[in-house]
């Protein structure tokens, strides 16, 4: 904890420059306690620090804003999913086995998917966990929903459209008939199919598990209706997620641009002093 002697310097101010010592400092963060008694920080005019705390305070509050905004509007989205697909026992159920082809894809060598989209990889590639790269060729072709069954975050749903590959880590779920594939798509998202993975260092969702779960079976016309519904909710949040990150990674980035620039002072005289030359203004971290 550290405390400040506001005769000196703004407690807030210190705020910002431990930050700005974290992020330039190549030191190992556990020995940090030990060494920052050694460290030479700035320490300019109390009207001087008020000044550097109001321009950070405004990037600071306007980050916490958008990151606000962005986890109110995905809340939202899982509100009214969950509201539309919790069906009632009248409505028919069966395992997803009996209405659902699942099966995993094919391994490929790591080698063999690029990072990036180019004329010799157009293909997406995926894996357990979602989008892995892009590939020459394709080893599906459609639109389906796609379920990654190996690692932490087993049980995630992607929608795969078109010609794309999936690998050994990711099943293909077709339906038999019984359902559309982008209500397929919703309700095993809404299942949170992670529940289901089995314990140990590596956890995974076995094929055979997931087609014993069993899962409600409403009209044509009622999946209809329910994903023009989450599809433009679906849309929304998309387009949230798209500008809102990269608007709070733009303000993160000015936010430090502006940290480095007020932060960095001349040394002269007594503006930059040693943490154990001011120990009766500032407390040490304890």
């Amino acid at each position: 904890m550290i405390t400040a002697n506001e005769d000196l310097t703004s407690l807030r101010y210190l705020f910002h420059l431990m930050g700005w010592l974290n992020y330039t400092s190549s030191e190992h963060k556990r020995l940090w306690i030990g060494i920052y008694s050694e460290f030479k920080v700035p320490v300019p005019p109390l009207e001087v620090q008020r000044e550097i705390v109001r321009v950070l305070d405004n990037f600071t509050f306007l980050s916490a804003e958008l990151s606000a905004e962005l986890s109110a509007r995905r809340k939202q989205y899982e509100y009214y999913r969950g509201e539309l697909l919790n069906f009632h026992k009248e409505i028919p159920w069966r395992k997803l086995g009996e209405t659902c082809d699942m099966k995993a894809g094919k391994a490929i060598p790591s080698e063999m998917i690029s990072d990036y989209e180019t004329d010799e990889t157009p293909i997406k590639c995926y894996g357990g966990n979602g989008l892995r790269g892009y590939v020459k060729d394709a080893n599906q072709h459609g639109d389906y929903p796609l379920i990654g069954r190996q690692g932490a975050l087993c049980g995630n749903v992607n929608y795969a459209t078109g010609d794309f590959y999936a690998t050994e880590h990711a099943v293909v779920v077709k339906s038999m008939g019984e359902y559309t594939h982008r209500f397929l798509y919703h309700m095993l998202k809404h299942m949170n199919l992670n529940q289901y993975k089995s314990a140990g260092a590596q956890p995974g969702l076995a094929v055979k598990n997931l087609q014993e779960i069993s899962a409600p079976v409403p009209s044509i016309e009622t999946q209809n209706r329910i994903v023009e519904v989450l599809d433009n909710f679906e849309t929304i949040c998309s387009d949230l997620s798209i500008g809102l990150p990269a608007e709070i990674e733009a303000r993160q980035k000015q936010y430090e641009y502006y940290r480095d620039l007020l932060l960095t002072f001349a040394e002269s005289g007594n503006s930059i002093l040693t943490d154990r030359q001011t120990d009766r203004q500032t407390d040490r971290m304890k």
